[in-house]
């Protein structure tokens, strides 16, 4: 889902286009507080993500159970007022739906080292486009990393009918990856400045 694809049909255009329209839909996602602009948004993105190739929309039901749990605890916690409950649920899960779809064109339709070289030019500071470099760099190593320890639960027979069971067996083993890969990285940047240095 967050992999850089060369064959997406806007690969080709400008880094500074695709970071104006990424941005404008942000905006616009947080804009709208009606359904109707916000449901125009959301099919716009899915017509964009068709057609810059993106095959991958399986990955957007993973945002569901989510989306259901804070649609139960909004209902819940905001029931007695006098807000108009399912117009906000309506327009805060099309506004994620937006926003999860203009990131995957984003990142589907942008090369990290492109989008590097621009903020050098642009005399980022480090600070500023390392975490870009790194987020974009490795999200793609953590959905494989995320399928294969499906995977490998799948084989032990852990299945999402035991929903605690099967959230634990995801998440421990990938944080525990995870937080391996972050050492590994902070060691390698603590190395590189120090050479810098000498």
């Amino acid at each position: 889902m967050f992999q850089y694809s060369s064959k997406s049909l806007f690969s080709r255009v400008r880094e500074e286009t695709k970071i104006a329209f990424f941005v404008a839909a942000i905006v616009s996602a947080f804009i709208f507080s009606d359904p109707t602009p916000q449901l125009a948004l959301a099919l716009m993105l899915l017509v964009i993500l068709i057609i810059s190739g993106f095959r991958n929309f399986r990955a957007f039901l993973y945002i569901v159970p989510f989306l259901v749990l804070a649609d139960c605890g909004l209902w819940f916690f905001l029931q007695d007022t006098s807000l108009d409950l399912q117009k906000i649920i309506v327009v805060s899960n099309l506004r994620m739906f937006s926003l999860l779809m203009a990131s995957s064109f984003f990142t589907f339709s942008t090369d990290v080292f492109a989008l590097l070289k621009l903020m050098k030019r642009l005399r980022f500071p480090e600070v500023v486009y390392l975490p870009v470099y790194i987020m974009f760099r490795f999200l793609p190593e953590i959905e494989r990393d995320l399928l294969e320890i499906r995977s490998i639960q799948q084989l032990r027979g852990v299945s999402p009918k035991q929903p605690l069971e099967y959230t634990k067996s995801l998440l421990l083993p990938l944080f525990y990856t995870l937080f391996q890969k972050a050492d590994d990285l902070a060691i390698a940047y603590y190395l590189r400045k120090r050479q810098e240095r000498a």
